[in-house]
């Protein structure tokens, strides 16, 4: 099924208040261009995968990230 902006909005629009919230904060901080290219981002997030197959970067653990416990 191809997903409409009608339908996306009416789905969206039945989320609780502060789902909303976050969603729309998502949204406008999309807006925003920081300046790197694609190729910048790419590379950046090679690097970054990289570094946690190779243990350099333990990551972060789901309470950490998510601030509850898994």
């Amino acid at each position: 099924m191809a997903v409409t902006s009608t339908y996306l909005a009416e789905e969206v629009l039945a989320l609780p208040p502060a789902q909303r919230a976050e969603l729309a904060k998502l949204m406008l901080d999309s807006l925003t261009d920081d300046g790197r290219s694609d190729d910048e981002i790419r590379a950046m997030l090679r690097s970054r995968l990289d570094s946690l197959k190779s243990g350099r970067d333990p990551g972060l653990s789901f309470e950490e990230v998510f601030g509850e416990p898994a």
